[in-house]
């Protein structure tokens, strides 16, 4: 048979992929690992014993915004990472945008007359914070290497690390409702490390496990 006749064989009866599609089922399989993560925190952990009071202290919605800020950008990258020949460079440089401020945030703490700046920083719970992300954050990252295997991740270490991001500030986003901190230094170092450990962990698996 010639190459052409095979092509022509080949091709008959495909039909495009509909607009977003794609898009459509890495959102439902992030969907479903941020549900899961969720059940993690909440049967493992469990809701902090102040929830209602908390869901109108400042130190809540800080931490609240600044790990969904980071999800969102988070995203932008695993959705263009899983597309060959993206320019993966704008949502990276706007992941700087919430680092910056929870960093500002952090300083203007610390300088006020009479911090404890050991206290800010260190808090309570300084020794299981990063650890208790990365476990809420593990089916979301296992989630997000099943959405990105569905499209055609090339950078493999890089969609990885995006991956990671992504599932490392969901998971910081749902620990939030069980950590009682409400300092900004505390949550600029350990949940920014929480996260870090996971896109590292990404970026080290992805090589692998994102091969097609």
């Amino acid at each position: 048979m010639r190459t052409d006749d095979l092509i022509a064989h080949l091709s008959v009866g495909l039909e495009p992929v509909k607009a977003g599609s794609l898009t459509r089922q890495l959102m439902g399989a992030l969907a479903i690992g941020i549900a899961v993560s969720t059940a993690v925190m909440l049967l493992i952990l469990g809701l902090r014993p102040d929830f209602a009071s908390a869901m109108i202290s400042f130190g809540m919605w800080m931490k609240l915004v600044y790990t969904f800020a980071i999800a969102a950008f988070g995203f932008w990258l695993v959705e263009r990472a899983g597309r060959p020949g993206t320019d993966m460079q704008r949502p990276t440089m706007m992941l700087t945008l919430p680092a910056l401020a929870i960093v500002l945030l952090a300083c203007l703490q610390m300088a006020q007359p009479g911090a404890d700046m050991y206290g800010l920083v260190m808090g309570h719970s300084a020794d299981v914070c990063a650890r208790n992300i990365v476990m809420v954050a593990i089916p979301t990252l296992l989630a997000s290497f099943w959405g990105l295997r569905r499209l055609a991740p090339t950078r493999l270490g890089l969609a990885g690390a995006g991956a990671g991001l992504f599932a490392g500030a969901a998971g910081a986003f749902v620990y939030a409702f069980h950590c009682t901190e409400a300092a900004a230094p505390f949550v600029a170092v350990w949940y920014s490390l929480g996260i870090a450990l996971t896109a590292g962990i990404g970026a080290f698996l992805g090589r692998w496990a994102l091969r097609w």
